[in-house]
């Protein structure tokens, strides 16, 4: 499955390397365009677009970050690092209610420590995600 995908494919792996240096120097939009470049020829590879909305996010672009989060789960709903992804554009946006929505949907799936934290944070009264 991961072929079809391209997850796995090289190209994929170090274009998110090559991303993820150009925003760890301050270059989100040029991190945001290489990979964009990539989701054309990877349009299945959740990593992708997964890493796409966490750098438009980062760059206060929600509704794109949004879109982008939205497609990575879409294409691995087990994925816990795009879910978490697709949550915090969704807060951020202050649409707490699909970020709740989504937190739900991915702890129906599968057990996560962060969304674990991120509860009893609340419970405590402490921080929001």
């Amino acid at each position: 499955m991961t072929q079809k995908t391209g997850n796995s494919d090289p190209r994929v792996i170090e274009g998110i390397k090559y991303a993820t240096d150009l925003d760890s120097k301050g270059e989100t939009e040029s991190a945001v365009q290489h990979l964009l470049a990539l989701t054309k020829e990877f349009p299945g590879a959740a990593s992708l677009h997964g890493y796409v909305a966490l750098f438009l996010s980062r760059d206060g672009r929600l509704d794109e970050a949004i879109e982008h989060g939205r497609q990575a789960i879409q294409l691995s709903p087990k994925s816990e690092k795009a879910s978490l992804v697709l949550f915090k554009a969704l807060w951020t946006a202050g649409q707490r209610i699909e970020a709740l929505d989504e937190m739900k949907r991915f702890l129906a799936l599968s057990p996560s420590e962060e969304y674990t934290k991120m509860i009893q944070d609340w419970n405590l009264g402490e921080n929001e995600p």
